[in-house]
């Protein structure tokens, strides 16, 4: 049944009602990119070349919000000077992050795409709408041919090494929203959105997301981690690809590793952004994660300076603790870092990453909750896909 959901589901089955790529060109301020990311659905925003054409590919890479506060954290001149450079200065150039498809693309040609790196598939969204597609969960089999545009991601540092060719034709008619990313014309799909649809269809799935997670070989032990005493901008250095987390630990006398926090791009999604790079800047990696200010303390309310343009950086620090001790309390009931076990099903594990819209959750075992590794979307994507082989071209 696992190869019905994933050789009878096309990308026109995925996208109803979802909304086209959000961006920025690279000549834009960071200033715009950084107000765009909080109304993007994942945490980041694409930049694309300036200039492109509906023949040209644009897509330069994915900015989320822990490169802004990273980048504004370790800037010389201070926030204002870093918001005005421009995005394309900032991002990483990986255009094999966004890759397109055509809608008849079927999920399992998506979900091969995701695990070449591609963070985002884009679907013609005027193809689409034309489409005499059954939208039904398990339409009739697509005979064509995939189309997809770009090169597989190379195995190297974000930004580093030679630039691949961008991934996904798009306009950019000087009429277009700045925000926009070609002009309406695509739906965006992402990992969360390839997960949300296949929690749905468990049944089909089974037995495999009743497993434990440990027995499906889905627990990523290659995490990344910083001390917990360490100086916070060391997490901006040590961040992952994918997913874009780093665990706040305490190494224990026998090496093993508690788990007390994370610093993410998720948990820095709608912040504000100029107070969370400086208490990056000043900071301890647990005191950053956890929502405490530079005495230690639980932040109470913002003090009378913490807006973002003024000089007060106790007051920004204030805010920013306060804003994410918040956010987090009402999240899971707390700052400390969102876990499951490596006896938890997959099942479970993708039902606790989409009730909090999380991209990753920290792996621990025994008592004293020893990280063991992470289980990001493409994890589960991986494990779900076991046996299930893309249709021969």
């Amino acid at each position: 049944m696992a190869h019905v959901v994933f050789l009878r589901t096309a990308a026109a089955d995925l996208t109803a009602g979802k909304p086209p790529l959000k961006g920025v060109p690279a000549s834009a301020p960071l200033s715009a990119a950084a107000a765009a990311i909080p109304e993007s659905q994942e945490a980041a925003v694409a930049v694309w070349r300036d200039g492109a054409s509906p023949q040209a590919p644009a897509v330069v890479g994915l900015l989320s919000s822990l490169d802004v506060v990273a980048f504004l954290a370790s800037h010389v001149g201070g926030p204002a000077a870093a918001l005005r450079t421009p995005a394309g200065d900032v991002v990483a150039h990986e255009p094999a992050l966004v890759r397109e498809v055509e809608p008849h693309a079927r999920l399992i040609e998506i979900v091969e795409l995701m695990k070449q790196g591609a963070l985002r598939v884009l679907v013609r969204k005027n193809i689409t709408e034309a489409s005499t597609v059954d939208k039904k969960p398990f339409a009739p089999f697509f005979k064509a041919e995939l189309k997809v545009t770009g090169t597989p991601r190379r195995d190297s540092s974000r930004g580093g090494g030679e630039q691949q060719q961008p991934a996904a034709a798009c306009s950019t008619r000087p009429s277009s929203p700045p925000s926009t990313f070609g002009c309406d014309r695509y739906c965006c799909l992402t990992r969360e959105d390839i997960v949300r649809f296949l929690i749905n269809c468990l049944g089909a799935l089974a037995p495999v997301p009743m497993q434990p997670i440990s027995a499906l070989g889905a627990v990523n032990r290659g995490f990344a981690a910083v001390e917990a005493t360490s100086p916070a901008i060391e997490a901006a250095w040590r961040v992952a690809d994918e997913p874009r987390a780093v665990a706040v630990v305490q190494t224990k006398r026998d090496g093993s590793r508690v788990i007390l926090a994370d610093v993410s791009a998720h948990r820095l999604w709608r912040r504000d952004y100029v107070a969370a790079a400086d208490a990056m800047a000043t900071l301890s990696s647990l005191n950053f994660a956890a929502g405490v200010d530079g005495s230690g303390a639980s932040a109470g309310p913002a003090d009378d300076d913490g807006d973002a343009s003024s000089p007060g950086a106790s007051g920004r620090r204030a805010r920013f603790a306060a804003s994410l001790a918040g956010q987090m309390m009402a999240s899971h009931g707390g700052n400390a870092a969102l876990t499951c076990r490596t006896t938890s099903s997959l099942a479970a594990v993708m039902a606790q990453m989409l009730s909090y819209r999380a991209t990753h959750i920290w792996v621990t075992e025994g008592e004293d909750d020893v990280v063991v590794g992470v289980v990001g979307y493409m994890e589960v994507l991986k494990a779900v896909t076991m046996g299930v082989a893309p249709p021969a071209s």
